[in-house]
């Protein structure tokens, strides 16, 4: 069992002070939708987010996508999932959800659960929900390995030997470094490669390692 974190995830929806942006309004009204319900992308949102605190970490929901694509539909490797947003939500996985391949599917899902809190809302068996938590009520239940270029170097295999009271966090920002509130909660701190590594590969590396301790099953 491999639990994964993704933290401090570019995912949001457009914050307040930027909803009148013509960009954000723009993209809105293409879609239907009040731009306060519309996911923030830098892609679409660039003019508008040059006056976002913290904007180069802000904005990426791609991130989110291609990383919960890759955990959730390997057959071998399982365990608890969930992202913590830049925004210090928890969004808890069902570790059996098949997340949209297609990604403007993707963005319709996110915006529904991070506006009702739930998707389907109102399910007993969501494929996805914000939890009442703070990061550092998670980690109680939790030992967070946090994956920075700045920890110790070892090998991806040795992280498939943790047991389930561990949880591997992971970046899922486009840049810059995990703050000092995250920084602090890890009780160990790892580096996988000598070279910095996209959230994507990172997880491609642990998975593909896992599965060789596995003999490829």
């Amino acid at each position: 069992m491999v639990n994964i974190i993704l933290l401090e995830s570019a995912i949001e929806l457009v914050p307040r002070e930027i909803v009148d942006h013509p960009s954000v309004i723009k993209n809105a009204k293409r879609r239907g939708k009040k731009p306060e319900d519309t996911l923030l992308d830098i892609s679409l949102h660039y003019h508008a987010m040059k006056s976002l605190e913290n904007k180069y970490k802000r904005g990426r929901p791609d991130i989110v996508h291609q990383a919960l694509l890759l955990i959730l539909t390997d057959p071998t490797v399982k365990g608890n999932v969930y992202i913590h947003t830049i925004e210090s939500k928890i969004i808890k996985v069902n570790p059996n959800m098949r997340p949209p391949k297609n990604y403007s599917r993707f963005v319709g899902l996110m915006e529904q659960l991070l506006r009702y809190g739930k998707v389907p809302p109102g399910s007993n068996e969501p494929l996805m929900e914000i939890l009442n938590l703070k990061l550092e009520d998670l980690l109680m239940e939790f030992n967070l390995v946090l994956l920075t270029e700045k920890g110790e170097k070892i090998k991806p295999e040795e992280l498939c030997k943790l047991d389930n009271k561990w949880i591997l966090g992971i970046g899922a920002f486009p840049h810059g470094d995990f703050s000092d509130y995250v920084v602090k909660m890890a009780k160990k701190a790892y580096s996988i490669s000598k070279f910095p590594l996209e959230t994507n590969q990172v997880i491609c590396r642990i998975f593909s390692a896992c599965n060789m301790v596995l003999d490829w099953p």
